[in-house]
């Protein structure tokens, strides 16, 4: 029977996952979907609720899966197929192409200066954030590699100037190319690591344990919601992490996408969206947005003591160990929490300051608030792949579309399928230090496990 186990999901669950089931042993395959481990925590700025640096905590477990002889890392790759035979799982992946020699790239970056091209990053674009069509996920991705853009590379970005894609020869023909800047760039290098004829490659592996730790991911505000895509100082959560964060698109700076100018007002509105009709919004408590939003305005302090902070909230949530010490040192740098529930944004054109008007919960009156950046806690939800990999795994979804324990009193962490447990972000909305004790726990499962699937 083959002790290998596969760990579907690289972010933080996933990479202790990986470390706690090799340190005993088992081979390990870590897979992601994106084109570096990491997941969410390493676009973070801090942790709660000890305000530590995020990737100075994660970047050493990620170069100790790296550098750990008994872990295979995947990146760029997808489950496609998945057959419980003989004792074990028979299991198809898919390397999606990066047009990059993995082994030749040291991630120089002499082709990204080379490429021509410009375009709104994924998850930085409102905040003013740009990536080149070929990229590196962030500075510490890890594998530390570019990728070329798959739109650059059919040729979908020509009439943006990109100079890939004129050719009437494709790419898998032509094993020279005299236009790529970014060929040209590696060349130059001396490196040939850009491949524009890869193709994507299949691998077959048999493992006798699956963990799914596939994490979680910010809720998309819904519609205009609070002025979110019809005004540019109202931006969410996640993107204001970004602007705090030193390798963001600011580099730490605390400015406003309208203008660039150093917020001295900002609010935060918690719940944002929850509860909206037609599935619009998040339904549920997320957890964890209440101390987010505690880190955040914490930090803005740290930047400038002078700036007004404002928590809008309903109920708060400081569930955890020290949390509520947390909540408390906010307040004590001068944090001002309402209970209000705000309905109505408006912006004045000139000066793009927003005026809030909500209901004061504590009153009952109708009151307003005008700041100069708006910050929509919009809540947790599942990763989008997991209806596709709950088919593949034949798994189980919740309502909310989290992966469903088989009994989480009695068979924590396991699933309907025996041999394929869950943890981290894929059980629900969870914070860093939990998903990491999720993730030890399934680890061991997973190298202990002998009844056949």
């Amino acid at each position: 029977m083959s002790d290998a186990i596969l760990i579907i999901g690289a972010g933080i669950a996933g990479i202790n996952c990986a470390l706690n089931a090799a340190k005993y042993g088992a081979k390990v395959y870590l897979v992601d979907d994106t084109a570096s481990i990491g997941g969410m925590m390493a676009r973070l700025d801090k942790t709660f609720p000890t305000n530590d640096c995020s990737i100075c905590i994660e970047a050493p477990q990620m170069y100790e899966v790296d550098n750990q002889e008994n872990i295979e890392i995947l990146t760029g790759t997808q489950i496609k197929k998945v057959k419980a035979q003989n004792g074990v799982f028979q299991v198809r992946l898919v390397k999606k192409p990066k047009y990059v020699d993995e082994a030749k790239c040291t991630g120089c970056g002499a082709c990204v200066e080379a490429c021509p091209v410009s375009v709104p990053d994924e998850m930085d674009g409102k905040i003013g954030g740009k990536r080149k069509l070929i990229h590196m996920a962030f500075p510490q991705a890890l594998p530390n590699v570019v990728a070329v853009d798959p739109a650059c590379r059919s040729g979908e970005m020509r009439s943006a100037g990109a100079c890939i894609g004129g050719c009437a020869v494709d790419c898998s023909q032509c094993r020279e190319c005299p236009i790529a800047l970014c060929v040209s760039a590696c060349e130059k290098e001396g490196k040939k690591a850009i491949i524009l004829w890869q193709s994507a490659r299949k691998i077959n592996l048999e493992v006798k344990s699956i963990v799914v730790a596939t994490g979680i991911a910010e809720a998309p505000p819904a519609g205009d919601l609070l002025g979110y895509d019809v005004y540019d100082n109202v931006i969410t959560g996640m993107q204001f992490e970004r602007l705090m964060n030193a390798g963001g698109p600011t580099a730490g700076e605390i400015v406003r996408p309208s203008d660039g100018r150093h917020a001295k007002r900002i609010a935060w509105v918690q719940c944002a969206g929850r509860g909206l009709a037609q599935g619009k919004g998040v339904p549920y408590c997320s957890k964890i947005c209440c101390m987010i939003a505690t880190k955040q305005v914490i930090i803005t302090k740290e930047h400038d003591a002078s700036v007004e902070t404002t928590v809008f909230y309903n109920d708060l949530k400081a569930y955890g160990k020290n949390f509520w010490a947390f909540y408390q040192k906010a307040k004590e740098n001068g944090v001002r929490y309402v209970r209000g529930r705000p309905y109505q944004v408006e912006e004045d054109a000139e000066t793009k300051n927003l005026t809030l008007r909500y209901e004061n919960l504590d009153t009952g009156r109708i009151e307003t608030r005008e700041v100069e950046l708006l910050v929509l806690s919009t809540g947790i939800v599942p990763s989008p792949g997991n209806p596709k990999l709950a088919r593949v795994l034949k798994i189980e979804l919740d309502p909310f579309g989290y992966f469903k324990e088989k009994d989480p009193l009695k068979a924590p962490l396991e699933t309907s399928v025996p041999g394929i447990y869950l943890c981290g972000g894929a059980t629900g909305p969870i914070d860093i230090a939990e998903s990491v004790v999720q993730a030890c726990a399934a680890g061991m499962k997973a190298v202990l496990r002998s009844e056949a699937p």
